[in-house]
């Protein structure tokens, strides 16, 4: 066994980088870390580990898993999506998480040590963080590090491993309320029951069981001031298609939407088959009356003569938090069959149901291009007011006044914000299935392990309210001679017509599954002796047995729904994984320990791979140790990556900086690559720890990680921004019509991507006696010097760190979601214990950064630092009662800034991703233990 230094004893928290106190093995016993297959005693390991611990959790005041891991420096909101972030998309509840900023298809999520299915509908390749139960969690280990040669594929940027409650005994009921003190909604409360009877060593087994449920109220935008209007001079206008615009004149009887089709065709003037606005304007904006339906004069249209023309204010009406709800059952079993060998098993269910709502949906012609009802049903792809309606003459005296007489008499196409059907609401279903079955002991002297472990990932999507048929809804106005497109409310006539057209949707939109059958098996144990002392060594094989189906109902496969963004192909595949694994862990003298690690993946459809990794530390004196490490990594192409079909839809909004035109949608084409390869990507790393005291340490520790082969989605906003930069690698991915406006663009996905992230983890902690107690303190930080990225071999490179935007206001690649690479981050947290009574204090900063160009004046926009403060107090002086109350954000703080809205969010006015809109939150936890 090794002899333990000063260092490895006494500051083993220090030399993993954590938040908590470590994981600490009893009897001398050891334990196996993230990272690494080998058991150590503590946490001895080269490689930067956080370790967030039960208490922490509870002073944290988190009402979800998302939370908690949001609070760790490393995490980034680039590369993920959030349950507020995701309002108003297609994410069916998902919440992710990524390291280093390189997105959540590189940060590996582990329970207990090994896979969970990745999150059915969300493409596969991300684990739906708020699944796991927050209060199952024993501990959270996160490894800041690439371990692909020990975990295989995805963990490029690190790993973030949930140990939940195991060999516990008695039973504990538990819970927690956090209310915000501002009126509006986005209360969170949770309750929770952990019990567990028999001891592994007395009674040879024990059975811990735990059930929780957690419900969250939604908050919507018009609650909170800076969320309210997407009109906030002179930072950012609202442009979404507004009711009643003009169009054009529509020659009806083919239903398609060919030149022929607009009175004059495509680049006629006046011709807008493709814009947000109608390029005839509308009547009521010329009259200045916008606000009687509900819209606002967005002023003179590019096209028709500067005619003026309705928008749509968009934000008032979004979630920004979500009505969730989460219930969970979680077991652990062992069972002791002899005093060298154990059975063991773990059992996790969990059941969340999500309900979004948003704005109405917009319909106008360039959204019905890619629903192919249209032309099985001969019906005209566009809103059509015929001159035998009344209310026609509304448009033909406003088109005579501004000089468009020659479009009177034929039918107009109108572009339309339907409130007919209420806003849009979904409530989607997600269930997570993990049975894991193995045995464990020791076996001729060695240690061994060996699992069957079965993860199912189901998601359910559907639609409850504000959805309809686009194809039955035009044709029901098509067939009206009473509709009024500047009116919002209609005839009792029209309205009891359309209830019984069936064009309204209430129903399905999306079944997924995803499933992981695993086989793994491992062995280690003493090796040989060196001059330092024993090596030790790890060595074992995986097979992994992964499927993902889609099945969209029929209207959703035809693109046939309105507001879903276009028709989504059906997905059914599997694959099998072949890995086999070693690792050694060499003391080469008593100050500098090594450690080897080889791993080979094979994939019966991408290939193998082969990654090693190779770490030193070396402990000069008792007081420092310096640590570093080389590796490999890769990530595989997920199953929907290869074989999602080509599918034409609607893209997600985007400006064109050529023309000006803000807030537009086209057809996009998306489609998987069955040529796909895996990405490979090379990490290094190199740290200090500096222990003075036995009552204070620090480290800082470097990194750099480099992808290859990085596999590309890029969004509509990037696609435009740099064809219209003359980027060559993005030449054949954008269409233009007749009129130089973008038609379509094309957003398959390839492998021709590059990313380079560089900096610093910064972690100093301390304890201090003070007045018959302890005060302690620490500060974990992240500091980045470069996140460089490009989507093409030698094109553009998109320089992150510390904005949304390049040098003339383009997108950096990764901006679509609004997630940004802070230059710096922190959480300093000051605390003070004494007999029954803790006291914590948390400093939350995060550094600013540009969040791109204002939209009014078209200024650089920059959003101001931010720093918010905690506050937590706890009492255990009543037996076996635990009590924590405190405040989230005690000052209330707020965005300083308005951040201009990206394309997958249609929140406004704020940073979605960097900012909790519930404001300062009081929190109360607390659980008593019954024996």
């Amino acid at each position: 066994m090794f002899k333990r230094s000063k260092i490895s004893t006494a500051a083993v928290l220090a030399l993993a980088g954590l938040v908590g106190s470590p994981a600490t093995a009893q009897d001398g016993q050891r334990i196996e870390i993230t990272g690494s297959s080998i058991k150590r005693i503590d946490a001895e390991t080269a490689l930067p580990v956080t370790i967030i611990k039960r208490e922490d959790i509870e002073r944290s005041g988190v009402a979800s898993v998302e939370q908690l891991l949001q609070q760790i420096s490393a995490t980034s909101s680039s590369g993920s999506t959030q349950l507020s972030s995701g309002a108003g998309t297609s994410t069916y509840g998902l919440s992710d998480i990524s390291l280093r900023g390189l997105g959540s298809e590189r940060t590996l999520v582990l329970v207990n040590g090994r896979r969970v299915a990745a999150f059915a509908g969300g493409g596969g390749a991300a684990v739906n963080v708020n699944s796991i139960p927050l209060a199952a969690i024993e501990r959270v280990e996160v490894l800041k590090d690439g371990a692909s040669a020990v975990y295989g594929s995805d963990a490029v940027a690190g790993v973030i491993n949930f140990i939940l409650t195991k060999n516990y005994k008695g039973i504990e009921l538990s819970g927690s309320t956090s209310q915000p003190t501002n009126s509006g909604g986005g209360d969170s409360n949770r309750i929770s029951v952990v019990g567990g009877f028999g001891n592994i060593d007395e009674d040879r087994f024990n059975v811990t069981l735990s059930a929780s449920y957690e419900k969250d109220k939604a908050l919507l935008a018009k609650d909170r001031s800076f969320a309210a209007s997407g009109n906030v001079s002179p930072y950012i206008v609202a442009g979404a298609t507004g009711l009643g615009n003009i169009q054009g004149a529509w020659i009806p009887g083919t239903g398609s939407v060919a030149a022929g089709n607009w009175v004059g065709g495509k680049g006629a003037p006046g011709y807008s088959g493709s814009g947000t606005s109608g390029g005839f304007g509308n009547p009521l904006a010329a009259a200045g009356r916008c606000g009687e339906i509900a819209m606002f004069n967005a002023g003179p249209t590019s096209k028709g003569g500067g005619a003026e023309y309705c928008a749509f204010d968009s934000a008032p009406f979004v979630a920004l938090v979500p009505e969730r709800e989460l219930q969970t059952l979680s077991a652990n079993l062992a069972f002791k069959l002899s005093q060298d060998h154990e059975l063991f098993g773990d059992m996790l269910y969990a059941k969340s149901t999500v309900t979004q709502e948003i704005q109405g949906p917009p319909v106008r012609t360039s959204f019905l291009t890619s629903d192919a009802l249209f032309d099985t049903q001969g019906v005209d792809r566009a809103l059509l007011i015929n001159p035998s309606n009344p209310n026609y003459q509304i448009a033909a005296n406003y088109l005579n006044s501004i000089g468009q007489g020659a479009l009177v008499g034929q039918p107009l196409g109108i572009t339309s914000r339907v409130f007919d059907f209420g806003g849009r609401t979904s409530e989607d279903e997600a269930k997570q299935t993990r049975l894991v079955f193995g045995a464990r002991g020791l076996l001729f002297g060695q240690d061994y392990e060996a699992a069957y472990s079965f993860n199912k990932s189901e998601t359910s999507g559907n639609l409850i309210a504000g959805y309809f048929s686009q194809v039955g809804y035009a044709k029901f106005i098509q067939g009206r001679n009473d509709w009024n497109p500047w009116a919002l409310q209609q005839t009792p006539a029209f309205n009891d017509a359309l209830a019984a057209s069936g064009a309204e949707y209430i129903g399905p939109t999306l079944k997924a599954t995803s499933e992981s059958k695993v086989l793994d098996a491992k062995i280690s144990g003493e090796a040989f002796k060196l001059p330092g002392g024993v090596a030790y060594y790890a060595a074992g094989f995986q097979y992994r047995d992964e499927s993902y189906e889609t099945k969209p109902s029929p209207a959703f496969e035809t693109g046939d729904i309105a507001g879903l963004g276009g028709p989504l192909p059906p997905v059914s595949a599997e694959r099998k994984v072949t890995s086999v694994f070693g690792e050694l862990v060499l003391p080469i003298i008593k100050s500098l320990e090594g450690n080897l690690g080889l791993r080979y993946d094979n994939y019966d459809d991408v290939g193998s791979s082969t990654n090693y990794k190779a770490s030193l530390r070396w402990t000069p004196t008792t007081w420092a140790v310096v640590r570093g490490s080389l590796g490999t990594g890769f990530g595989a192409p997920t199953l929907t990556d290869l074989f999602t079909p080509a599918s034409l839809g609607t893209s997600e909004q985007f400006n064109d900086p050529a023309t000006g035109a803000t807030s537009i949608q086209v057809n996009s084409l998306t489609a998987g690559n069955p040529n796909l390869k895996p990405e490979e990507s090379k990490q290094a790393s190199l740290g200090f720890v500096f222990q003075p005291t036995d009552k204070i340490s620090a480290s800082i520790d470097w990194f750099r990680i480099k992808i290859d082969d990085a596999i590309n989605a890029p969004s509509a906003q990037f696609i435009v921004s740099r064809f219209r930069a003359g980027d060559p690698a993005f030449a054949n991915k954008v269409k233009l019509d007749a009129a130089g406006d973008v038609e379509e663009i094309n957003q398959a996905l390839d492998n021709a991507g590059e990313a380079e992230v560089e900096g610093f983890d910064l972690d100093i902690r301390g304890r201090q006696p003070l007045g018959g107690g302890n005060l302690n303190f620490g500060l974990n930080g992240t500091y980045y010097t470069k996140y460089d990225q490009a989507v093409s071999k030698g094109g553009e490179i998109s320089r992150k760190v510390g904005t949304l935007v390049d040098a003339i206001g383009a997108p950096v690649v990764g901006a679509e979601n609004g997630g940004v690479v802070l230059r710096w981050r922190h959480a300093l947290t000051v605390g003070y214990t004494i007999s029954d009574w803790s006291i914590f204090g948390t400093q939350n900063y995060a550094r600013g950064y540009e969040a791109g160009f204002r939209q009014v004046d078209n200024e650089r926009n920059f959003m101001p630092s931010l720093t918010t403060y905690d506050l937590a107090v706890g009492f255990t002086g009543i037996k076996n009662l635990r009590l924590t109350a405190g405040l989230r954000n005690v000052f209330d703080e707020t965005p300083g800034n308005v951040f201009t809205p990206v394309s997958n969010q249609f929140q406004a006015g704020y940073d979605a991703n960097n900012y909790d809109p519930r404001g300062r939150m009081f929190f109360l936890t607390a659980g008593y233990k019954f024996f």
